[in-house]
């Protein structure tokens, strides 16, 4: 009996890790596909002049431009690996991909992270009543430290491309020092910890912060007399109020896509995979389904923007008309037979 059922459940992992697997080949063209979509029309959208002096599009346009790359460097690579194993085999058995692909892999995840981190610390200043902390709420500042987490993630990863190397005999990208163990930490117990806890706890702090900080002031702006200046101010702030909206929505869902994945990948790295075999199946399923959430914390921005945020849709509406109105232009301006300057 027991020997049956053995066998039933082997067969159920087998057939599940078909079906899971030809679920994901189709998955990740999707996400590529909405992520790199969505990703532009965001780039497009936040460089528009009117809103570049807002400085949390400094964050969300660094974010928006990381989470293009990743759609590259993780989701169509894996298009790749899967539509055409022999490419993949051809460029993951390169020095050139073991040393600086797993920096990319490290270095992009991190600083989408940080980036929407900042974003939201960013708008807890602007929503502060402290006027001291509201001034750190500015382009030059958000400019500065745009830049400096680009320079501390891509020093912190410098020993990737030293220390990581493609060894033939095992045909795989090993650490080619003898201290792999501290490297191993670094490279995958504090990415998870880092992305998976750290920015989470710091999403969530901030994102409370902020709106107690709205609440507070709306309770300041109810109490007051309404005036010219008041007047003024609220007209002033409509834009950091859809900003924040933005953010706060953006926090939510990072957040829960985020945990997952990291859950999942934690579980692995401090206890052993059960031989149970119900065990196994069900750790397939929940990886299959965390690695699909982990992708969609990367395309979800312009959608959410776009159903989050009024003022959004409005300037994505304006470039978008800009765009055809400039190309209409171009194309009435030009003859449609050419003209013969030549004369007899």
């Amino acid at each position: 009996m027991s020997n049956t059922t053995t066998t039933d459940l082997t067969f159920i992992i087998a057939r599940t890790s078909e079906i899971l697997l030809r679920m994901d080949s189709y998955m990740i063209i999707i996400l590529y596909i909405i992520g790199s979509i969505g990703a532009i029309l965001n780039i497009i959208t936040f460089r528009q002049k009117q809103i570049r002096t807002n400085p949390c599009v400094t964050y969300f346009l660094s974010s928006s431009i990381i989470d293009l790359n990743i759609m590259h460097a993780f989701i169509l690579m894996e298009i790749v690996t899967r539509y055409n194993p022999s490419l993949s085999t051809r460029i993951y058995s390169t020095r050139i991909w073991c040393k600086f692909g797993k920096y990319i892999l490290l270095l992009l995840p991190c600083l989408s992270s940080s980036y929407i981190t900042f974003a939201t610390i960013d708008r807890y200043f602007a929503s502060s009543l402290n006027q001291t902390l509201r001034k750190y709420s500015n382009v030059k500042v958000s400019r500065i430290i745009v830049c400096a987490i680009f320079m501390i993630w891509l020093l912190f990863g410098l020993h990737i491309p030293i220390a990581y190397d493609y060894s033939p005999e095992k045909n795989e990208c090993i650490v080619q020092t003898h201290s792999a163990t501290i490297f191993n930490i670094i490279d995958g117990f504090f990415f998870s910890l880092f992305n998976g806890v750290i920015v989470p706890f710091l999403l969530s702090l901030f994102g409370l912060l902020i709106f107690l900080n709205i609440r507070i002031s709306r309770r300041r702006v109810h109490n007051q007399a309404e005036n010219i200046i008041h007047q003024t101010s609220v007209v002033v702030s409509r834009q950091n109020t859809h900003m924040i909206t933005m953010l706060l929505v953006q926090v939510s869902l990072t957040v829960l896509l985020n945990a997952p994945l990291m859950i999942i990948y934690l579980f692995g790295f401090f206890s052993k995979l059960s031989h149970n075999s119900l065990s196994f199946l069900l750790y397939i399923i929940f990886s299959y389904v965390a690695r699909w959430f982990y992708y969609m914390n990367y395309c979800k921005t312009f959608y959410l923007n776009t159903l989050t945020s009024e003022f959004f849709r409005h300037s994505l509406r304006t470039q978008c008309i800009n765009f055809i109105h400039h190309h209409q232009i171009s194309i009435i301006s030009r003859p449609i037979f050419p003209i013969n300057t030549n004369t007899r």
